[in-house]
């Protein structure tokens, strides 16, 4: 059945809305009931409705406010159906802006509207979730921001060799099945009605990201990343790599894209289309044009591509991070803050009274700003953390136009990140290998080498090896053979299959390896321990 939730601080409401319909009639059942916004999220999170009619006005947290907390999380789902007492504009623009499938007035609520507003929500339902799975969604999290991350290491050339990236792909579920791609970044220019920071800017660009990502999604399968607040990229398919083939159908979908979004949120989106490759792994190149091609889009305000016959190495060649990325990698994983203040410091040094470099140096900012949301589990929050004193949080890089200025920009990242960081280093490392275990548990059918799970969780293995053993105070193998057999003895006291059915369900490539194995932990074999069970 579909799970409803329903939130609002007044007991009378809540009440009438149970009563106002036959839910069953619409195969949805009542799953709770929330008195405030703190309640209400807590309940999300918990019960995992898949609609929400939450009021708009509660105590502790508004129902807007969860709302947009719900999207960061979860994306589409659940649904929501916003409820107010007011009936000025500003509050529907608000729920727009969540994206709330309806906005229903309290006091002109009926039966008839209701039972509307959630026909509409069951169809947005049905075609939703045959886009994207929800179970998979909660089982892993967030998955949208893991996949963020995935495209940042990706066109930022993050990933340490392609056997990462593709175990990385696997893990996330990306298919990339289409005979060629590139990739389209976006800016979002405007409205000046919204201010320059704050709850609102957050709130009408993750929208209109989402709103991006719908409409472009329901052409053809692609994939949006957000970059920062008014940043975004687009991994689109074409048919081949000869932009004749696949020009001006590009050029139509972006087009129509902005339109729909400034219909909605009154804003502009412009962007730059690099060119297509064949390989995945290689979409690096494309996002390294389509950057290259953005001033012009800026300049013109609309669409435009990159031009194939102009070379790569133009003026000003971007930072090159090849030398430099390894270890501003083993810095951000072992929160090595002295490394970390010595590496940036490096690059002020480079770019400092030297104009002629302001795109390298514009570059090389971006560059350290998405290893660190990329590499730190926190990363995003450390980051807004330090720049918050300022109008545009860290996203001000975007708008820095002379050398000065991106000094500054990395001596304000590098004090604030040695500091953040130092003081968090320990409960740091406990999160990452809290983080690994879990992932363990959740995959023990599958092959679990510690190469492997290095490259999902984007460490090197002997780094990751060394935090296991060192926080879990067991090794590595140790774990996983002791997780193994924990769930091997929970599954034979629920009778969960015979012993060969137990030893494929964890992955073992026998039932005699695993007898050995279960033997070496336990101390009696497999078949004595279900006598045990049997006889107690």
């Amino acid at each position: 059945m579909i799970k409803l939730l329903i939130a609002d601080d007044e007991a009378l409401v809540c009440i009438g809305l149970q009563s106002m319909l036959k839910w069953e009639q619409y195969n949805i059942e009542i799953v709770g009931i929330a008195h405030n916004g703190a309640q209400e999220e807590e309940m999300i999170d918990t019960l995992r409705p898949d609609i929400v009619i939450s009021d708009i006005k509660m105590p502790i947290k508004s129902g807007l406010e969860v709302a947009a907390s719900i999207r960061q999380k979860y994306g589409r789902l659940p649904l929501f159906i916003m409820l107010t007492s007011y009936e000025e504009f500003q509050y529907a623009r608000a729920a727009i802006e969540v994206q709330a499938t309806d906005y229903l007035v309290k006091l002109e609520l009926t039966p008839e509207a209701l039972a509307e507003s959630i026909r509409k929500a069951i169809s947005f339902l049905e075609s939703y979730q045959t886009m994207e799975s929800y179970p998979k969604l909660v089982h892993r999290g967030n998955l949208q921001a893991q996949r963020d991350k995935f495209f940042i290491r990706l066109f930022n050339n993050l990933f340490e060799n392609k056997n990462q990236y593709l175990l990385q792909k696997e893990d996330l579920a990306l298919e990339f099945s289409e005979p060629a791609y590139l990739v389209c970044t976006c800016r979002i220019l405007g409205p000046d009605t919204v201010p320059p920071r704050g709850d609102k800017l957050v709130a009408l660009c993750s929208s209109t990201v989402q709103m991006a990502k719908d409409t472009l999604t329901s052409i053809q399968p692609c994939y949006v990343t957000s970059l920062d607040l008014r940043n975004f990229a687009v991994a689109l398919p074409v048919p081949e790599v000869d932009p004749r083939h696949w020009m001006s159908d590009i050029e139509k979908q972006l087009t129509d894209m902005a339109s729909v979004l400034h219909n909605y949120f009154n804003v502009t989106i412009i962007g730059a289309i690099g060119f297509a490759v064949e390989d995945p792994y290689l979409l690096r190149e494309s996002y390294l044009a389509a950057r290259k091609a953005l001033p012009v889009a800026l300049q013109e305000r609309s669409f435009v591509f990159f031009d194939e016959n102009e070379p790569l190495e133009q003026e000003h060649p971007l930072f090159d991070f090849s030398e430099s990325r390894s270890e501003i990698r083993r810095a951000f994983e072992e929160l090595d803050t002295l490394a970390l203040y010595t590496i940036i410091s490096k690059m002020i040094e480079i770019f400092e009274d030297r104009p002629d470099l302001l795109v390298p140096a514009t570059d090389a900012a971006c560059n350290i700003l998405y290893m660190a949301t990329s590499l730190l589990a926190d990363g995003e929050n450390i980051v807004e953390h330090i720049f918050e004193n300022e109008p545009e949080g860290y996203r001000a890089i975007y708008q820095m136009h002379t050398i000065e200025e991106i000094a500054g920009w990395l001596i304000q990242f590098r004090d604030g990140c040695s500091e953040i960081l130092s003081t968090r280093r320990q409960s740091y490392k406990e999160q990452i290998v809290k983080n690994v275990q879990e992932y363990i548990k959740r995959n023990l059918g599958t092959k679990l080498s510690l190469n492997q799970v290095a490259d999902v969780f984007n460490f090197s293995p002997n780094y990751l090896s060394h935090l296991f053993s060192k926080v879990a105070k067991v090794n590595y193998v140790e774990y996983i053979t002791e997780t193994k057999i924990t769930v091997a003895k929970e599954m034979m006291m629920r009778g969960e299959g015979r012993i060969y059915e137990i030893s494929q369900k964890l992955g073992y490539e026998s039932a005699f390896y695993f007898s050995k194995v279960f033997k070496k932990v336990t101390g009696i074999s497999p078949r004595e321990y279900m006598q045990q069970i049997e006889a107690g």
